[in-house]
């Protein structure tokens, strides 16, 4: 049964990648099939936003020749069934807020639905992605926010937070320029 009739953009961010950066790893993986979930039981998902580039540690990811976003793309398109004309994705930004408003940049360029599903780790969700989104987005004519925890993901809550902190700040003098 479908949450409603609305047309929706489902967004989600890379959290690891597995073989030093050649392939994508079980928590982002996690997290794509649950978008495809959540459109084959709940939600007219009709695009797709991924952001994320190259990791900027090299030596950490040595073997990443393919932007994340680029990764993800694939996956949803033969994994997830969705139309690669429905996936948008960029290789700019690399930390959550600098994504976020790339992905946002995304859904205004492109005209998609501005009634947004965040798709995350319930800790990366709530507070993180929940209080940049909220403070970006919120109450701003035309947008509407959802939000889709996959609270088997992992994320470490102390990292969420101090992320949470670091973000309410900028997200607040972001929201003027959007």
């Amino acid at each position: 049964m479908r949450a409603d009739d609305k047309l929706w953009t489902a967004v989600t961010y890379a959290q690891d990648v597995s073989q030093e950066g050649a392939a994508l790893g079980p928590q982002t993986i996690l997290r794509l099939k649950k978008i495809v979930d959540f459109r084959n039981q709940y939600f007219n998902i009709r695009d797709v936003v991924l952001a994320g580039g190259l990791g900027p540690d090299v030596a950490e990811y040595p073997k990443q020749t393919r932007a994340f976003s680029a990764m993800m793309a694939d996956w949803l398109a033969m994994e997830g069934s969705f139309s690669a004309t429905d996936i948008y994705h960029s290789d700019q930004g690399w930390n959550c807020i600098e994504v976020t408003l790339e992905m946002i940049r995304q859904i205004k360029l492109n005209r998609l639905p501005q009634n947004v599903l965040v798709v995350s780790a319930g800790f990366h969700i709530f507070p993180r992605m929940w209080s940049t989104w909220t403070l970006l987005c919120g109450g701003k004519k035309g947008w509407s926010l959802g939000y889709v925890p996959d609270w088997t993901g992992t994320c470490d809550i102390l990292h969420e937070l101090g992320g949470t902190a670091k973000y309410i700040p900028m997200a607040i003098w972001y929201r003027q320029k959007i």
